[in-house]
Formats: C-alpha cells, structure tokens, sequence
C-alpha cells in the first residue's frame, strides 16, 4: 500500500487499473458521490484497517469489507481485510461517525447487523457496545420507517403456508420450553398495544371456531399450584372486585360431565344445544 501525505498515509486499493483513494491526509474522499467526512474517526478506521492489511492472525476473525458493499466495495482482495471481533464492531461504528445522509443510514444498519450471532461467530459483547446499539435503537428505527415508507411488504397478501405455521409453533414452543420467552419490556408492549382495543364479532367467531373441539375445564393441580405460587403475595388492584363483579354480572351457570362453566345469558342456547344443562355441577 502506497504512502501518501498526511499523518496516516492513504487507504487505498485497485480497482479496474484505477487507484481508489479512501483518505490521504486530511482530505475529504469520494465514492459514487458518497462522502467520507473529514475527521478524526476516518484517520482511526484508516489506521485500524492499514494495520490489518500487514498481519496475519492465528485467532478468530471476522471478514470485513474496507468500502462497504452498500458504499460500492466490491469483494476484491484489495478491498477485504480479516479483522478482531472487537476490531470489527469498532470499524462498524466508526464508519457511522465518518457518514451522513443515506450513506450514514446505511452504516446504522450494517452496525446493527454486527449485534446478530449465530453458532459460527463470536461477536465481541460488552457494556459499551450495549449502550452503542440502545443510542442508536431509535435512529435506525426512524431510518428503518423512512426507508420502508410507500413499500409493499414483500408478505403482504401472501399466505402463510402450513410447514411455515408449524416451524412458528415449534419455535415457539422451544422458547417456552427453555425459557427463552419475552422480555418483560416485551411483554409490556404487547400488553399496551391491545389494552382497550375491543374484539370484533368476527374475530371473536374465529376465536370460537378455533376453540372448538378442544378440552375445556377446571385447571388441573399442577396449573392451580403454579398460579398461587405466581399470585402469592400480589396486592390487588384497586377496582379488582368490581372488575370481577362487572365481568360476570348476568353470567349463567351451566355443567356438563362434570365441568361447570359461567356463560352469557346472550350465548346460553347455543351451549344447551350442544348438551349442556343449567346449573352448576353437583357437589360432593
């Protein structure tokens, strides 16, 4: 790599017999109209990219493009550099700083792709990437809604099949299973998204078809147990009887086999005409 003017020498490689220039002293470059700003955060991704030009590492690395594909980089030799996972995640971060505009967007994205992980890799993970990714959580997201915005989602109108429906269902029972569920800031979205919404009588017919057929009944010991040690020593909300009260006010008790139920008054002959009688179930 050529020695250029400047602290730092330029980042440069070959492409099509042309020599590209990345930074050369303390110049602002260009690639397809997209700017590098002049900084200090470009002098340390120049540094942090020359130095890995010149080594070899026996390590775990992680393969990292000097212009980003985004940016125009292409997958020359000249243009890959085998980086530290750490190495990695700062030269991500740094091209943010170096950016603006689309291109700025573009390296928000890329960073927040260096947070994904999977058997393969071992991304670096600390309390300052932690806060890197949380500080810029909201502008990707803002980003993100611009990009998509007037877009077709590719899915819409598209069904789901039903090996696409089983794997969901597998997935998430694997989840449950090892405990792998929502987060409790999860949770609470969920929860505020729907508080207050009103089901449909179409949604709630979907709901009953759905039901139907499947074993309905008193919770079974283990349920029971595990729902006292979840509630044991909870304080109830104020307004919690009245909640109760208004809930099952006008509700008639009907059994069947042995299983009581309370039902509205409204859906009371449809329950009888599938064989269930008024009146609760008989007590030992």
């Amino acid at each position: 790599m050529n020695k250029g003017k400047g602290d730092f020498g330029p980042l440069s490689y070959c492409k099509n017999n042309q020599i590209i220039v990345l930074f050369s002293g303390m110049r602002d470059i260009g690639l397809n109209n997209i700017m590098f700003k002049e900084n200090k955060y470009t002098k340390y991704y120049t540094l942090i990219t020359n130095r890995a030009k010149n080594r070899s590492l026996t390590e775990y690395t992680e393969r990292h493009h000097i212009i980003p594909q985004s940016m125009g980089g292409s997958n020359d030799k000249d243009n890959l550099v085998d980086l530290t996972a750490r190495e990695h995640f700062i030269c991500h971060w740094l091209l943010v700083k170096m950016t603006e505009g689309d291109a700025r967007g573009k390296m928000i994205y890329a960073l927040r792709g260096m947070n994904a992980n999977n058997e393969y890799q071992e991304r670096y993970s600390s309390y300052i990437t932690a806060r890197v990714y949380e500080k810029y959580r909201i502008e990707h997201s803002k980003v993100h809604s611009e990009t998509m915005k007037g877009r077709t989602p590719v899915n819409k109108g598209r069904a789901m099949s039903d090996e696409q429906k089983a794997l969901l269902r597998e997935r998430a029972k694997a989840n449950h299973a090892s405990g792998n569920i929502y987060s409790s800031e999860s949770q609470q979205k969920r929860i505020a998204k729907v508080t207050g919404l009103k089901r449909t009588g179409e949604t709630k017919l979907k709901l009953s078809k759905a039901l139907k057929g499947k074993p309905k009944g008193p919770m079974s010991e283990e349920q029971k147990l595990k729902r006292s040690i979840t509630m044991t020593g909870q304080k109830k909300k104020q307004g919690h009887a009245d909640n109760v009260r208004n809930a099952v006010l006008g509700n008639v008790s009907i059994n069947k086999d042995g299983v009581e139920k309370k039902v509205k008054r409204d859906t009371l002959d449809q329950w009888l005409s599938e064989g269930w009688q008024l009146g609760g179930r008989k007590r030992k």
